[in-house]
């Protein structure tokens, strides 16, 4: 009879074992009768990490591991079940609940000859190994091989030297090409029995982690045990410094520095199987000490800082394919992004109307990033991280007033958002194609306004926007006012001393000095304000007065205003919500007001 299998899902960890069908009908009765009780695999999974050492005993066999919930009656199948296992898995060693992650030594270079020939740059490439292919067939190395022997030949000037030249030309013609394929066969052979032999597998399994080469025979490079596993850390060669590069070692308990298995992070391409790496290591290890960043590297994209961004950006050809602005109708991330027009540029970047035909023509705004080519690493890092810092920010947030992230990725040297599109215009476009706005209008559009900086600074921490300006506030077709770019927003517990971002004409003094607290937010509100009933943008660093520019304002919202953009702090609105509340007011005021003036004239 043959062997069925059985999965048991463990913290998302995939435990599989090998059952007899006669035996599947009990085991599921026992599961059934038994109390809902937290598994010894799962209680380890929950635990908190530890710094110390300690010894984790887990279960003897894996088949042992996946029935460890299961009462004394399913337990009693165990023998039968590791017979099956052993004459079942063949080579696994009777080990048969295994996870195999794809491990690639070369994937930077891999990565590289994949954009080489890439829709892209595959005519380029083509055409290069053409005019190469050429230069062989008529005989470029004879040429080559002629000069060189001429410019040897110089103070031989009679007839019988220049038949000599034409001889060794002809004769050294065939040798080079000779030497040259030799050379390239020898070349060749060497590359791919380097590359055969290096590893092709990480093997996850209830006992322990390995690196093997898997070909046509399995074998084991580097192995260790869990209940071994001492101590996960991470290290750069020398002269590397980037999170692709760095190498995990896995040392045992007993101190010694050499490491039992050693990998490369680069090396595990995929992001989920980086995480099915992270949840082995805490589900298997809870005890053993890490590094503080392993598991901040092996976390699911949402959640770390963006390894993939680094191995995009970093295994690109050291040029640029576009040296112009993205023009209708370019492709992006193999044709699922196509541009329809360019939107707008910026002091941050490119905006381009696209569609992603993977989801229906569904169209979204490309935010496009410039990264430096032929620059110091550092350089590059801060041009990433300033993506990153926008995509991080953008996931984190959740709500109908704020632009959503739907993607990101680099390519060509060049980072892109790809963001939710927003039929509408910018409180900008709005003034100024039909001027100022009246003061109700702008009293409704200011409460919106709170309840996106409300939601904003009540975040733990509290979320800085620092641009929050007539530009980065858009209407949309149904009345509802959102908040894009977030490129320079940051949260408090990370400012103690900042850089100056944002237009001058609506930052406070703190945020010139570059300590923005979530007041600044405020000024810049109160600025805008100001800015939509008079079309005309605040002075730099003052108190806003509208009604000095447009008589028609009410003077209660003209101290509104000032209040808001009061340049002491204690004069200004500590916090969102009081403004909230004086903005209520004078709509209701304003409300009744009108009421009272529709029946007076009735």
């Amino acid at each position: 009879m043959q062997p069925d299998e059985s999965t048991k899902d463990i913290d998302g960890f995939q435990t599989k074992t090998r059952v007899k069908e006669d035996d599947i009908e009990l085991v599921e009765d026992a599961l059934q009768s038994s109390t809902p009780e937290t598994s010894t695999l799962e209680q380890s999974a929950k635990q908190p990490v530890s710094n110390q050492d300690s010894t984790v005993n887990p279960p003897t066999s894996p088949s042992a591991t996946a029935l460890a919930s299961v009462p004394d009656l399913a337990r009693a199948l165990e023998p039968n079940i590791n017979a099956d296992a052993k004459s079942a898995s063949g080579s696994n060693h009777g080990i048969d609940d295994v996870i195999l992650l794809e491990y690639k030594p070369f994937a930077g270079t891999e990565k590289w000859i994949e954009n080489r020939f890439s829709s892209a740059n595959s005519t380029k490439a083509w055409f290069a190994l053409g005019l190469l292919l050429l230069f062989f067939t008529v005989g470029g190395p004879a040429w080559i091989v002629h000069r060189l022997l001429k410019q040897f030949s110089l103070n031989f000037a009679s007839a019988a030297s220049d038949t000599a030249i034409g001889f060794f030309a002809q004769s050294g013609s065939a040798l080079v090409l000779e030497l040259f394929f030799g050379l390239f066969t020898l070349l060749f052979l060497l590359i791919t029995y380097i590359y055969y032999s290096q590893p092709t597998h990480v093997r996850l399994a209830a006992d322990g982690i390995s690196l093997e080469r898997r070909r046509k025979t399995r074998t084991i490079l580097g192995e260790i045990k869990w209940q071994d596993l001492g101590k996960v850390d991470l290290f750069w060669p020398t002269g590397k410094t980037l999170p692709q590069d760095c190498l995990m070692k896995f040392q045992d308990k007993t101190g010694h520095s050499e490491s039992k298995l050693t990998l490369k992070l680069g090396s595990i391409v995929k992001g989920s199987e980086k995480n099915e790496l992270r949840k082995a290591i805490e589900l298997f290890a809870p005890d053993a000490r890490k590094d503080a960043r392993l598991l901040e590297f092996l976390a699911p994209v949402q959640d770390h800082s963006y390894t993939e961004l680094w191995l995009a950006a970093l295994s690109a050809p050291p040029k640029r394919e576009r040296l112009t602005p993205l023009s209708e109708g370019s492709t992006l991330q193999s044709n699922r992004y196509r541009v329809v027009c360019q939107l707008g540029v910026g002091g941050q970047g490119t905006a381009y109307l696209a569609t992603d035909e993977q989801k229906r023509s569904e169209e979204v705004v490309l935010k496009e990033f410039i990264l430096p080519v032929y620059v110091d690493t550092n350089v590059l890092r801060q041009s990433l991280e300033r993506m990153q810092n926008e995509a991080a920010m953008l996931e984190k947030l959740d709500n109908d007033r704020i632009v959503r992230l739907r993607n990101f990725f680099v390519e060509d040297h060049r980072g892109y958002l790809v963001l939710e599109k927003i039929d509408g215009e910018t409180l900008e476009q709005i003034v100024s194609t039909e001027g100022p706005m009246s003061e109700q209008r702008v009293r409704g559009l200011a409460l919106q306004m709170c309840e996106i900086l409300e939601y904003l600074h009540s975040l733990t921490p509290p979320v800085i926007h620092r641009d929050f300006t007539p530009d980065n506030l858009i209407l949309s077709s149904d009345g509802k006012l959102k908040l894009v770019d977030f490129n320079v927003a940051q949260q408090t517990e990370s400012t103690a001393t900042g850089t100056v971002v944002g237009k001058h004409s609506y930052l406070p003094p703190e945020q010139f000095r570059g300590r923005p607290t979530t007041q600044s937010d405020i000024y810049a509100m109160g600025a805008t304000l100001a800015y939509l009933v008079t079309g005309k943008a605040p002075e730099p660093i003052k108190v806003s007065h509208p009604r000095e520019i447009n008589s028609e304002i009410s003077e209660e919202f003209d101290n509104l205003v000032a209040k808001a953009t009061a340049f002491d702090t204690k004069k200004r609105y500590e916090s969102i919500k009081p403004l909230r509340e004086d903005l209520q007011k004078l709509v209701e005021a304003g409300a009744l007001k009108l009421f009272c003036a529709e029946e007076e004239g009735t």
